[in-house]
């Protein structure tokens, strides 16, 4: 990889910006199991697959950001095979966006109230995220410098929008669990 050199020295000084945002990701990522267990009295049997349309972005978000932290901080890591995972994991998490797609849809079709800023922080920018992606894992394994700088950009976009996502669906089990107390059991 003669562009970016030997890439334990290339990514020294990434260090900190890997484990930060690394543990931010697991902590969100604990959080939202706690968040879930507490809501899951909202979600039924019909539901189900829509609450994982909503719940599901978000958790791979988190996951996605803590696992590139964990691989950009094994000191043995070769460019070649971090080019490799990257565009793996964004061939999987394409995949796995063209399912939640199909369930707004759905969504949308039967309650009619998904706002055209879930479609954008749902499915909009996590498509140019995992296609950014699937570039810089092109970027590693060819030696492009530039590779960096688009991994943490993916990297800080997937943390902020899993982060918004959550807030939104905090958001809307604390009304959701209101509105069922108001109404009774």
């Amino acid at each position: 990889m003669a562009s970016l050199g030997p890439l334990l020295a290339t990514l020294q000084p990434w260090q900190n910006f890997y484990m930060l945002t690394g543990a931010a990701a697991a902590t969100l990522t604990g959080l939202m199991f706690v968040a879930v267990t507490f809501g899951s009295s909202l979600v039924t049997k019909e539901t189900t697959a829509t609450t994982r349309a909503f719940l599901d972005p978000i958790y791979a978000h988190f996951v996605q950001v803590l696992v590139t932290s964990c691989l950009l901080t094994v000191p043995t890591l070769q460019a070649s095979f971090l080019g490799g995972a990257l565009l793996t994991l964004a061939g999987v998490r394409l995949s796995r966006l063209f399912w939640v797609f199909r369930r707004y849809q759905e969504a949308q079709r039967k309650h009619g109230d998904i706002e055209l800023s879930d479609w954008f922080l749902s499915i909009v920018i996590p498509l140019l995220c995992y296609v950014l992606l699937l570039g810089t894992g092109i970027g590693f394994i060819v030696g492009a410098p530039a590779a960096l700088t688009g991994l943490a950009i993916v990297t800080l976009t997937l943390l902020f929008i899993g982060v918004h996502g959550a807030w939104e669906l905090f958001v809307w089990m604390a009304v959701a669990v209101s509105e069922r107390r108001r109404s009774g059991p």
